[in-house]
């Protein structure tokens, strides 16, 4: 019976895979030459330069042209980019009714993906991957472990493969990376494997890597085998290269650790459409226009003379002096600039132009930084910048669903380095200003117990105008008081200004969180503003007898409650007394002459109760 080479070729049933993984690579990879040639079209067309490809060893071979370039895919591309990439999405983790402490551990997770997005540089990569989707298509970012950290890395689509039949209906089972790799640094990363690595070769059947470089890099492929079903134990990891498996797991997991944008999903098939697939045809013309204009200009849009053979004008009268006498016999010269071009080739240009644009769901005004004539009141902007936006409803959700896919590949890394670990600690984002250091186990939860959902981190306008005119309305509707529009504002020039203002709300908060999350009580200072506190612990206080917190967490609250209370009536009382010129038994000295500050009355003086 006759054994079928493809079947032959299935890398994660061997026990030593890394001949049957380069062969079965070499196959997918002559199959897909016709996606990589189009996306390095894509490449050029967006830098407008004639890239020779996309590795390491031949990306730089440029072309040096001189023509006249009017790139309106990098236009469009960067304009769409920068619109939908201006906000920065945060998962929230959503529990299912769940109890103050379910809560409180989706908070810390929160917290946890914070951290561990902008320690691993996640909003500023983000945009990048968006870039790739809306030039090739598809984006991609790879979240992995190294040792103990989570790391984020873009992926350039070409260095992506998938089998086209394996991926017919968009859910391969099977999935490559090529990437270029320093030797040395491969040696580090796999001493056990050092000889190998050592006797690599640089040049592989399709491509010449042995180009004149002071780099010393190889090609390693990574592969992933995704399990046929629960309970099966066919899933694989692989790293290897042309001479060795450098490493050979398990892969229980159901997905890739890769998170993808895709611009426009396909109709059939895995990989992604973006703008350049859709104004390329518009982009050539315009390259063609512009040539046809460059040569007619240098051909035709220049002086002529015309002189009679028999005028005996001689070439030398024509000079740059000034009032110069040219004798003539005959007719005189006759100077003419005649026209280049026909009008309509303009036209036709500034109709491309404009119309890659209307193609791609962008005004030239965003493209511009303009803003339309008569809008100007805030509201007015606001209704056009979402009116706009309509077209990228659908990329625009892909990109946030980046953020919840990394946040649920991050959670699920950590867990990943707990098992591995139970002394394992995360440190948790508190705030902007703020980070601590918990126990995994303090953190962790079942994925049955929450729901991931993406909000932005601010859905309030980006400009300082435009952030300060929204805050107005809202003190004005009376929404918001004096001091949550402070914190709404926001505006790093004036933090320290906002920060003192703020210190009283802060204050409260803090001892609020350290008496629900962390049971300790911390009494009030007779100092601070007592009608600010009894508002914001009581609502505290409701809200925490809503999520069942523990009892004793919530006599911590009311102490504290009753502590304001009798610092407030003491507060009255001495007010009273000073007005009568009396000092009332037990209270503190009023200020003034030889008086204290009235910061002398103490949080434990007298009794109230609860």
């Amino acid at each position: 019976m006759q054994v079928d080479p493809y079947v032959s070729l299935q890398w994660w049933a061997a026990d030593e895979p890394y001949s049957d993984l380069v062969e079965a690579f070499r196959v997918i990879e002559a199959a897909d030459t016709l996606r990589l040639s189009t996306l390095l079209r894509y490449v050029r067309l967006y830098g407008n330069s004639e890239y020779g490809g996309y590795t390491p060893f031949n990306h730089n071979q440029v072309v040096d042209s001189a023509r006249v370039t009017m790139n309106v895919v990098k236009a469009v591309c960067d304009t769409a980019v920068s619109r939908i990439s201006r906000q920065r999405p945060r998962p929230r983790f959503l529990t299912h009714g769940g109890n103050w402490s379910l809560q409180r551990r989706a908070r810390l997770l929160e917290q946890f993906c914070d951290q561990a997005f902008y320690q691993g540089g996640l909003y500023q990569l983000a945009p990048k991957v968006l870039m790739d989707a809306a030039v090739m298509g598809t984006g991609c970012l790879k979240i992995y472990r190294k040792g103990a950290e989570v790391q984020f890395e873009r992926v350039f689509s070409g260095e992506l493969f998938v089998d086209p039949v394996d991926g017919f209906y968009g859910q391969p089972r099977n999935f490559y990376q090529r990437k270029f790799i320093d030797r040395q640094v491969l040696i580090r990363l796999f001493p056990e494997h050092r000889g190998e690595i050592a006797a690599a070769q640089r040049t592989t059947d399709t491509i010449d890597y042995s180009a004149t470089t002071m780099v010393d890099q190889i090609e390693v492929l990574e592969a992933w085998h995704i399990k046929s079903g629960a309970g099966a134990t066919d899933g694989r990891h692989t790293i290897c290269i042309s001479n060795a498996t450098l490493l050979n797991e398990q892969w229980d997991k159901g997905s890739f650790p890769f998170v993808f944008v895709r611009w426009t999903d396909p109709l059939l098939g895995w990989w992604g459409e973006g703008v350049c697939a859709e104004i390329q045809g518009m982009q050539v013309e315009i390259n063609k226009l512009l040539s046809k204009i460059q040569r007619a200009f240098h051909l035709m849009s220049v002086p002529r003379i015309y002189v009679e053979n028999a005028s005996k004008i001689r070439k030398s009268f024509f000079n740059n002096e000034i009032g110069t006498i040219i004798p003539y016999s005959g007719q005189p010269p006759v100077v003419a600039t005649p026209p280049s071009l026909n009008r309509e080739i303009f036209a036709h240009l500034d109709m491309l132009y404009n119309r890659s644009f209307e193609i791609a769901g962008i005004s030239q005004l965003a493209a511009t930084s303009m803003k339309p004539a008569g809008l100007n009141s805030g509201a007015a902007l606001r209704e056009y910048q979402d009116v706009e936006s309509l077209r990228f409803t659908t990329v625009s959700r892909q990109y946030e669903e980046m953020f919840v896919e990394a946040a649920r590949q991050v959670v699920g890394l950590g867990r990943d380095i707990y098992a591995e670990d139970n002394r394992h600690s995360v440190v948790v984002a508190k705030d902007s200003k703020t980070i601590d250091v918990v126990d995994w186990s303090a953190v962790d939860m079942d994925a049955d117990s929450y729901v991931l959902k993406v909000h932005p981190s601010s859905s309030l306008p980006v400009t300082p105008s435009g952030r300060l005119a929204f805050v107005e309305q809202l003190t004005a509707l009376g929404l918001v008081g004096p001091e949550e529009a402070k914190d709404l504002l926001d505006f790093p020039d004036l933090e320290a200004k906002l920060s003192l203002d703020r210190a009283a709300s802060t204050l409260i908060d803090r001892n609020v969180e350290a008496m629900l999350d962390e049971g300790v009580y911390i009494a009030p200072e007779p100092y601070q503003d007592h009608q600010l506190a009894l508002k914001k612990v009581t609502a505290s206080l409701m809200k925490a007898e809503q999520n069942n917190v523990e009892p004793e967490r919530l006599a911590l609250m009311r102490e504290y409650l009753a502590q304001t209370h009798l610092m407030m009536e003491q507060a009255r009382q001495q007010a009273l007394a000073n007005a009568q010129g009396m000092m009332m038994p037990g209270a503190p000295p009023a200020p003034g002459m030889g008086g204290a500050a009235p910061t002398a009355i103490g949080p434990t003086d007298g009794t109230m109760p609860v």
